[in-house]
């Protein structure tokens, strides 16, 4: 079985790598044997994530890979596609509470991963307390079928979609770049981290009472407490909001990458607005910018890049590429990301929180990733620099519309590298 790699997989190269990892924090330690039994379990459910990248000729591919997932005590996280991961695109690492999952953007994101993220954690869980009594029915298991939707290889049309987009997604030439968070994997030794937990409750009631939502509700905090850091800036701030098109194309349960940058545009007349109004400006924003009508964009640019690069080289292959991702990304001040609310099925009883972190050259300068467990949301702040000033603006944001949260300390953070075959 040979399966086809998403074309953006060939704007990979050292200085973009576009990697991931979530930390996943357990109630108990972890117990390398557990999880190393998890792991080879789940992974016979999951066949499209078991495998390695090949190169043959001007094209790359992924082949099954029957070696187990790498799975080492936490230290320098390692290379995807080499020795250090057994040539998967996976890895996994442990330390106390935690269990790190690393991977490559280019062929799933967080939607994509959650399934097999949560059939890991059943498998883990179940062995630790047997009483625990998951239902079955409720997760991906090893000889349970999978949907030809969900495993296909290339899930777009053959021929472009009909176009007739609500809104436009056009910045404005000059924006508002944030000159405090270095460019490039030279600052990788400052990327830091600050992670809170917020109560559901708390945030969503605050958010739907403007017609908000969680995403924009951040997208709001993060605009307020980097304008009113730097009052002698009059530019239009841009958050670029994830947002995935797997209903757009009509597969909802693709495991490949269905993302999209959105940008929300603030000028400076929003300045001195609340968050209440921010929040609702937010929300009319992305209905505009987010819907289906727009989401063919995504989906059409994929299929057109499809056909452009058919017959190129691979040296022309990962130019064009290259250019295409740093383009659909373009230039923000900051991103939010919300993966939405997903069904736990049970163990959000065993797991204290989800913090995802990504690739911060792709930024601009300041990612929120926002994951949902149980009652409780993660949210993780991200910076390229150990500058703690947006931070904690944020969090006297919080304090001022009265939200509840607990902060972890500020900490240092890395990803894993890539290297493509030769």
């Amino acid at each position: 079985m040979t399966y086809r790699v998403n074309n953006l997989m060939y704007a990979a190269g050292p200085d973009l790598m576009n990697t991931f990892r979530i930390r996943i924090t357990l109630t108990e330690p972890v117990k390398p044997k557990l999880l190393r039994y998890a792991l080879r379990r789940a992974s016979r459910r999951f066949p499209y994530f078991c495998v390695k990248l090949v190169r043959r000729g001007e094209e790359y591919f992924m082949e099954p890979n029957d070696l187990p997932f790498a799975v080492h005590p936490y230290g320098k996280a390692p290379v995807l596609g080499t020795e250090e991961s057994n040539y998967h695109l996976f890895a996994f690492m442990y330390r106390g509470r935690d269990i790190f999952l690393d991977s490559v953007h280019y062929i799933t994101d967080g939607n994509g991963v959650f399934p097999f993220m949560k059939s890991i954690l059943y498998y883990y869980i179940s062995a630790l307390h047997p009483e625990a009594k998951l239902n079955a029915e409720e997760f991906a298991l090893a000889g349970s079928p999978v949907p030809p939707d969900e495993a296909d290889d290339y899930p777009y049309p053959d021929e472009p979609l009909p176009e007739d987009p609500l809104g436009n997604l056009k910045r404005p030439e000059e924006i508002w770049k944030l000159e405090d968070q270095p460019n490039g994997y030279e600052s990788m030794d400052d990327w830091t981290s600050f992670v809170y937990s917020i109560d559901q409750k708390d945030l969503v009631v605050f958010a739907s009472g403007v017609d908000g939502s969680p995403a924009t509700f951040v997208a709001s905090m993060l605009y307020r407490s980097i304008s009113d850091l730097s009052q002698d800036k009059h530019l239009t701030i841009v958050c670029g909001m994830q947002h995935q098109f797997r209903q757009a194309l009509g597969k909802p349960r693709s495991h490949m990458c269905h993302v999209k940058i959105v940008p929300m545009l603030y000028p400076d007349s929003l300045r001195d607005n609340d968050i209440e109004m921010l929040n609702t400006v937010g929300r009319g924003i992305l209905i505009i910018r987010a819907d289906d009508s727009n989401d063919v964009l995504a989906i059409n640019r994929h299929i057109r890049n499809e056909s452009l690069i058919n017959d190129m080289t691979l040296a022309e292959k990962h130019d064009h590429m290259r250019r295409e991702l740093l383009d659909g990304i373009g230039e923000n001040t900051f991103e939010v990301s919300y993966t939405g609310r997903v069904s736990w099925s049970g163990l959000e009883k065993y797991v204290k929180s989800v913090v995802p972190y990504l690739d911060m050259t792709l930024s601009g300068g300041i990612s929120a990733e926002v994951f949902s467990v149980g009652d409780v949301f993660s949210m993780n702040i991200m910076q390229r620099s150990g500058v703690r000033d947006y931070a904690y603006r944020f969090e006297e944001l919080l304090d001022e519309y009265g939200i509840d949260f607990k902060a972890e300390r500020p900490e240092h953070f890395e990803i894993c590298g890539f290297e493509l075959p030769e």
